[in-house]
């Protein structure tokens, strides 16, 4: 067997060519109480030759007009990554939703002496059916790196600070945090604003990808590195908030990284698993009457099986945080709306960028998925497609998809748990 190659620290310019997004409104209040409040369980590197900049991508075309937040505080309209905090649907998973029929240090040691031999190949990128993949352990992720991926990545976390109303989590760690690590990075964003928000830490962003932009704060850092391979931190490196969001697809072993998670904590610090249902919900039979959009997302999770890496385990999230050692350990669900249907003028605005997101995502969720795990033809796969995209935007469907956002902590030594 061939030696897997060691990481590499990402120097890599990727300009954005996301659309820009509204700017944000200032939090008004503290956070609600979640849809369901599950209650706590008790009783320098090596420079990287760069890509060319991403190509345009087009747009999405939607209305972004949706009424903001009143009085909100806006941020400098230049910013491509500005955002508006939004609000979760109803005080408990049970309510209806009101329906609108209108309309750095270096981490890693000795790794560092192998990053020149991997800078090169991270970057021979695999190409199928018109789309990009990653390089770095081929074939592992079934999603695409491309721009037009990177766009969608960074529109969906737009979604997920509206829920959050503009935080990046919901664990409760102090105000001067020293180590935070993102698995599965991505474009980077989350670790950039964490990285601004707290400027007391040192944020780690690890990914196979290495699409990361290079001008960022000098307390955040990028890595290629593969989340399922043993994690190289010492022990004096250890984070006091670990994060990962919707690794759902990308992980064979979830046990096992929840186990890398809590060794890799400081006593007393937290991890948070931000994954949302693989499947739609609705308060009236719209699930009944949405037959294409039901039947889309259980083929995409079955074909996630048959991969060997499933999609739909965010309602076993919590459970894993548990068997690996964690207490306090809470499971809060959003219910996210897929299009404009909610009547109140926040979850409209959050339901469109969903909307949008969503239907952006069919066909890079799909095509890789279908053609590999379930013999598609890739036109077979684009015809499979057709039908939940108009779905999706079938204003008479009142669908939602659950977030949840799990976190738990690392018990201090001698704690009775």
């Amino acid at each position: 067997m061939q030696p897997v190659p060691k990481r590499v620290h990402i120097m890599e310019q990727a300009q954005s060519s996301a659309p820009p997004l509204p700017a944000p409104a200032a939090a008004d209040e503290e956070l609600k109480t979640p849809v369901v409040d599950t209650p706590a369980v008790v009783d320098a590197p090596t420079p990287v030759v760069a890509t060319p900049p991403k190509e345009e991508a087009k747009a999405p075309e939607a209305d972004v007009s949706a009424p903001m937040v009143p009085g909100s505080q806006a941020e400098e309209p230049s910013s491509p990554r500005a955002e508006t905090p939004g609000t979760e649907l109803g005080p408990n998973e049970h309510d209806d939703v009101e329906i609108d029929f209108g309309e750095a240090d270096s981490t890693f040691g000795d790794a560092e002496s192998s990053t020149t031999s991997l800078a090169s190949s991270v970057f021979n990128y695999t190409y199928e059916n018109g789309r990009r993949y990653h390089a770095y352990h081929t074939g592992e992720y079934p999603m695409p790196n491309d721009a037009k991926e990177q766009d969608r990545l960074d529109l969906k976390h737009h979604v997920f600070k509206l829920v959050l109303r503009g935080k990046m989590f919901r664990a409760p760690i102090g105000p001067n945090p020293q180590r935070i690590l993102d698995v599965g990075t991505g474009t980077g964003i989350w670790a950039i604003d964490v990285a601004d928000e707290y400027p007391s830490a040192q944020v780690v962003g690890i990914d196979l990808s290495p699409i990361q932009p290079s001008w960022v704060a000098p307390n955040c850092e990028f890595v290629i590195d593969n989340a399922e391979e043993e994690w190289p931190y010492a022990p004096s490196k250890a984070f006091d908030l670990i994060h990962w969001r919707v690794l759902s697809g990308s992980i064979k072993d979830w046990p096992r990284l929840y186990s890398q998670a809590f060794k890799h904590l400081k006593p007393g610090a937290w991890l948070e698993a931000q994954e949302h249902d693989v499947r739609v919900s609705s308060d009236d039979d719209s699930v009944d009457r949405a037959t294409e959009v039901v039947n889309w997302f259980s083929t995409v999770d079955k074909a996630s099986e048959v991969f060997g890496k499933k999609m739909d385990v965010a309602d076993r999230q919590k459970q894993w945080m548990i068997d690996a050692g964690f207490v306090d350990v809470r499971d809060d669900i959003y219910k996210v709306p897929l299009g404009r249907w909610p009547r109140d003028p926040r979850l409209k605005e959050m339901g469109l960028y969903f909307q949008t997101q969503s239907v952006d995502a069919v066909e890079p969720v799909s095509m890789a998925l279908f053609t590999r795990a379930l013999n598609f033809t890739p036109e077979q796969a684009q015809l499979m497609m057709v039908a939940p995209r108009q779905g999706m935007r079938n204003p008479d469907y009142h669908l939602y998809i659950r977030f949840h956002f799990v976190y738990g902590r690392k018990p201090f030594e001698g704690e009775k748990v």
